[in-house]
């Protein structure tokens, strides 16, 4: 009898731990990807998407340790994103990025990007204002998606969800857990909570999160000594009025404060400077939904939001050293500050209409908006006084903006379910209103500054055909579009520092057109279980496409005597961009998988001259194992992350001088291969472990994104040089959490 009862706890204990393995292996698997809603702005299966898509999930986010938005995609291969801890943050998909790929946070579009190309000398306003940890799912549509998003999406969609209460509450009626870690990345330590309740019909969520550390260093650990901290809080509030509808109201808050000291350590440095930046990112919002059938949806997810950005850098210029003796002689006072209120609507209804199924989305977004970057310079004068200084610190005109947008697609299907056809198509008004009075104000022609705006048509063709359950080939045909951005048209910007031989100035283009592109996208994807994988190639042609120009060297004598250095942003005629991207997973045994991706990109424009925002071959190989010590959990991840040397990149000067640096020269980058090792442990049904070892080899490299059309000469003005841009060394990270 006792043997028998051993033998069923044996085989008990062996299933769930196979059933266990099971989870895991999925889990940590970031190409599983089951249901999506970036496709169609609903919930569908990613088979069913007739274009390239990665996804990230909670657990893929969590045992990859990602502490901030830079490091969310380290291990995809055809996502880039520039900049770092406390540095702006900005995404490239395929060679297009900024503001053409527009991000969405829980069906909220969320703030503009301004980042000069200058660098450091005009540091900007990034967009991966986001606590990593509040993350439930990352989508990422790799192709033009303007047909169901608007201008912003030219260059693709990243689609961000937060969790909600009852990802944490199952069937449980409370939750609460906190958890404590460090990252060498930056010297980070951070610390949280996350509470959830049930209540009646109520469901509730709080998390909070700190982040205490300081910018992300480079792997000399020269850069200045800084002081970053993070707070972030989410509340979730929903109620359901039945089985088929909810109202829920989110309040998402970040506040971000870095400090840095320049110069101050150095005795030789006859001058420093205190930089203090501070970023508050507010988004509420209050949103519907329903699966009930009323005629003419059976689905509806409507939403009206208000967020608003606001950030201030302010620099303080002293001469003498550091004490007694160091007086301040310049105030500088830069401001981005950016609100937004609308509405977005999504309304599904599946229809069967002359033997066919029809799976029709349509909907209506509006948004009005407004931005607006202040400057102000003072300098202290031989009274003592401080007098405003003679640098222009006029920079574009407050500018109002309206977004309306109405789309309707239609997911057909034929051949009995083999064969998907996806028709849609959305018209957009945009309009843009500067204040031409404080243009003129400021000693500009307001007849420049006339209101823009434009409408658009967009039209999307895609296929979807299923030659099993297993294996489906896709095409699509995606129209996209972009207006002008305000700081593009009419932005201008005088960047003068100490250290410069002479300013450089940012000039306004008036005659700006609105960029559009036509991408043409092909693959297979298969699912078979213990093996997936996905093949894609690409083709792009953008008209009138908006890219950095160096326009030359002001003064008299041009750049032989150059008294000021002159961009601007101008329309490239003709530019394509074509590419391939592969990815992987197989399964060994139940307890070890290998996986990788890889991703190649070339651009050029009708000139034959290289994009500088194109990235090298990218890709990474890793191995999982997952196993049992003893009755605890554990799996362990080795990753080798590489790129191929970037050198098809094309220089901005027009006037070199023999025997001088060229005056634009850009950074070209060598390659790398990096490898990470990383480890969850289960020790209990409250406790969790993670840790991991990233850049185990302490190899130095630059990740080519952070320095794309960067020029060599400027940069080398402002004391900025390659090395400045290194990643950092070998560093570890740990995590704990106990839920209660």
């Amino acid at each position: 009898m006792l043997a028998t009862q051993a033998h069923a706890a044996d085989e008990l204990q062996q299933q769930n731990q196979s059933a266990a393995q099971q989870s895991t292996q999925e889990s940590i698997n970031h190409f599983h990807e089951v249901i999506v809603v970036s496709g169609a702005r609903i919930e569908q299966s990613v088979d069913k998407v007739a274009s390239s898509v990665v996804v990230l999930d909670e657990e893929a986010i969590a045992r990859n340790m990602n502490t901030d938005f830079s490091t969310l995609f380290r291990n995809e291969a055809s996502v880039d994103v520039k900049g770092g801890a406390g540095k702006p943050s900005s995404v490239t998909i395929r060679g297009i990025g900024g503001n053409r790929v527009m991000m969405v946070k829980d069906g909220v579009r969320v703030n503009n990007q301004y980042a000069s190309p200058l660098g450091p000398g005009a540091e900007g306003t990034g967009r991966g204002l986001t606590e990593v940890d509040s993350l439930k799912q990352v989508e990422v549509l790799k192709s033009a998606a303007s047909t169901m998003y608007g201008s912003d999406a030219l260059g693709g969609v990243m689609v961000m969800t937060t969790k909600d209460a009852a990802d944490y509450l199952g069937s449980d009626d409370s939750y609460f857990s906190v958890n404590g870690g460090y990252t060498g990345m930056n010297d980070e330590f951070s610390g949280g909570f996350t509470g959830a309740n049930r209540i009646g019909d109520f469901e509730n969520l709080v998390s909070y999160q700190r982040r205490s550390g300081e910018e992300q260093q480079n792997y000399t650990e020269t850069l200045p000594d800084s002081e970053l901290v993070t707070d972030s809080l989410l509340l979730k509030s929903k109620y359901h009025f039945n089985d088929y509808t909810n109202l829920q109201f989110t309040m998402d808050y970040l506040n971000q404060q870095l400090y840095r000291w320049e110069n101050n350590a150095d005795p030789d440095e006859p001058s420093s400077i205190d930089y203090d930046r501070y970023t508050k990112a507010l988004n509420t919002s209050l949103r519907l939904r329903s699966t009930k059938d009323r005629g003419i949806h059976d689905s509806m997810d409507f939403v009206v939001y208000y967020g608003r950005t606001d950030q201030s850098e302010k620099r303080d210029y002293f001469e003498g050293e550091r004490g007694s003796d160091r007086e301040k002689v310049e105030y500088r006072d830069y401001q981005f500050d950016e609100y937004r209120i609308g509405l977005a609507s999504s309304f599904g209804k599946a229809l069967s209409l002359t033997g066919h199924e029809h799976q029709i989305v349509y909907g209506l977004d509006v948004e009005q908006s407004e931005m607006s970057r202040p400057r102000e310079y003072l300098t202290k004068n031989r009274q003592g006084e401080w007098v405003p200084s003679e640098t222009d610190t006029f920079s574009f005109a407050d500018t109002k903006s309206l977004r309306v947008g109405a789309y309707f697609q239609d997911d057909i299907t034929f051949l009995d379910g083999d064969l998907n056809a996806i028709l849609g198509l959305r018209y957009d008004y945009y309009r843009n209103t500067p204040d031409a009075k404080q243009a003129e104000d400021a000693g500009r022609d307001p007849e420049k500054f006339a209101e823009m705006s434009e409408s658009f048509w967009s039209p999307k063709l895609g296929l979807v055909y299923h030659f099993s359950d297993s294996v489906n080939m896709f095409a699509q045909y995606a129209y996209g579009y972009k207006m002008p951005t305000p700081d593009q048209k009419w932005g201008e910007l005088e960047v003068k520092d100490g250290k410069m031989p002479f300013p450089v100035l940012i000039k306004a283009n008036y005659d700006l057109e609105s960029e559009t592109s036509h991408t043409i996208e092909v693959g297979v994807r298969g699912n078979h279980g213990d093996t997936k994988y996905e093949l894609t190639t690409f083709y792009t042609q953008a008209n009138d496409y908006i890219d950095w120009e160096f326009l030359g060297c002001g003064g008299p004598f041009g750049c032989v005597i150059p008294q000021t250095l002159e961009y601007q942003y101008t329309n490239r005629e003709k530019v394509t961009l074509y590419g391939a991207e592969a990815s992987f997973s197989q399964a060994i045994t139940d307890e070890i998988e290998i996986w990788g991706n890889v991703a190649y990109t070339h651009g050029e424009d009708q000139n034959g001259d290289y994009l500088n925002s194109v990235s090298p071959l990218k890709g990474n190989l890793g191995v999982n194992y997952f196993t049992y010590f003893g009755d605890t959990e554990t799996d362990f991840g080795l990753n080798v992350r590489f790129a191929g040397k970037m050198d098809r990149t094309t220089d901005l000067d027009i006037f070199p001088i023999p025997g001088f640096e060229s005056f634009n020269e850009v950074y070209n980058t060598a390659g790398y291969a990096v490898v990470d090792l990383t480890s969850s442990v289960f020790l209990t049904d409250n406790w969790t472990l993670r840790g991991g070892i990233y850049n185990l080899f302490d190899k130095e490299y630059i990740e080519y994104a952070d320095v794309a059309g960067q020029s060599k000469f400027l940069m080398s003005n402002l004391g900025v040089t390659e090395e400045t841009y290194s990643q950092p060394g070998r560093y570890f990270s740990v995590k704990v959490q106990y839920t209660f």
